[in-house]
């Protein structure tokens, strides 16, 4: 999940005492609606506003980077090509580096207060002596930032040198467009779950190809160092060998299928990119709040997709983290 205005607005409040800090900025009576009410909130609503980060970034791209790029990008030049990258590489540092600061950060107020007793392991993993976790997975993380930005400068190319159709007028196909833009949250988690499941052992991490075993070889020789940050933090979810990078940006691939728009794309693209922030964090709300995700890098076998498309439920491999705060706050982690 990425972090929003709801996650900073709380951390603050529980830095300042306030006992309500998880009570949320809207939709205050969330609380007493009946389960199906809820679930239809969550489902038609709260996954869509979860992602509100993403989307500016990826409005922003197209309303700012798009309009100053696309014409020259029918051939490749390093001046717009240039000009991709560094939006890419500027949201990475902002972005990541901000929730780094917030929830790990030395300067920062926040992990030294009440925030501390919201993170899952208690052990800060950036300051275990003789490793180097930060380095590894900010090295990683940029690797995977330069991989969807050299992505997204390739459909630039495509759509503008005619090699692959789309449309530029959003409004035009007000319904199809809305409905391939609201599809994105589903299908991101809908590919995230088999894409991930893929690169984890189907039946033994000993085994390997000459068994079968796609997944273990898979695990072994790149998904490994993904599970190198057994307790996580913001700069963990990208922190990939490129190879996985690769396969897991193909959720923004879909433009190959069919004509869309490039907003499309970019929503697709940069919810990879900065949704992991708050599902890797390592804290409960009013940070991340990702206890699904946390328990999946603690025990390995478990929890492979997220519960907005919940097939851990249907294969069996859910675990439940048991959470010492109370009902509530459990339930308000998912509100505004």
């Amino acid at each position: 999940m990425t972090f929003g205005i709801r996650n900073i607005v709380g951390i603050h409040r529980l830095h300042a005492g306030e006992r309500d800090y998880s009570t949320p900025l809207i939709f205050k009576t969330y609380l007493q609606w009946s389960y199906w009410k809820q679930k239809a909130f969550d489902y038609l609503i709260w996954c869509h506003l979860a992602h509100a980060l993403d989307f500016s970034v990826a409005l922003l791209c197209w309303l700012w980077i798009f309009p100053i790029t696309f014409t020259e990008a029918n051939e490749w030049h390093i001046k717009w090509v240039s000009r991709v990258f560094l939006y890419n590489i500027a949201c990475e540092f902002i972005f990541y580096s901000f929730w780094h600061w917030m929830t790990y950060g030395r300067t920062s107020p926040y992990p030294k207060g009440p925030l501390h007793g919201k993170k899952y392991n208690s052990i800060n993993q950036y300051e275990e002596e003789s490793q180097h976790h930060l380095l590894r997975e900010v090295t990683f993380t940029t690797l995977g930032w330069l991989q969807s930005a050299f992505v997204q400068c390739i459909f630039m190319w495509l759509w503008a040198s005619g090699r692959l159709p789309y449309y530029s007028d959003f409004w035009s196909r007000p319904y199809f467009s809305m409905f391939i833009l609201l599809s994105v949250t589903f299908w991101r988690e809908f590919h995230f779950y088999w894409v991930h499941r893929f690169m984890h052992p189907w039946r033994s991490v000993q085994n390997g190809l000459y068994q079968g075993d796609i997944g273990a070889f898979l695990y072994r020789h790149f998904h490994s160092l993904h599970h190198q940050s057994r307790n996580p933090g913001p700069w963990s979810g990208l922190s990939m060998h490129p190879i996985e990078h690769f396969v897991y940006y193909t959720c923004a691939y879909f433009p190959l299928l069919f004509s869309c728009h490039p907003l499309h794309f970019l929503y697709a693209k940069f919810h990879a990119d900065i949704a992991p922030i708050g599902g890797h964090d390592g804290y409960a709300d009013p940070a991340g709040g990702a206890d699904f995700h946390y328990l999946h890098h603690a025990f390995f076998e478990c929890n492979y997709g997220v519960p907005l498309i919940d097939f851990d439920r249907l294969f069996g491999t859910y675990k439940q983290f048991v959470k010492k705060s109370s009902m509530n706050d459990q339930q308000t982690n998912k509100l505004l």
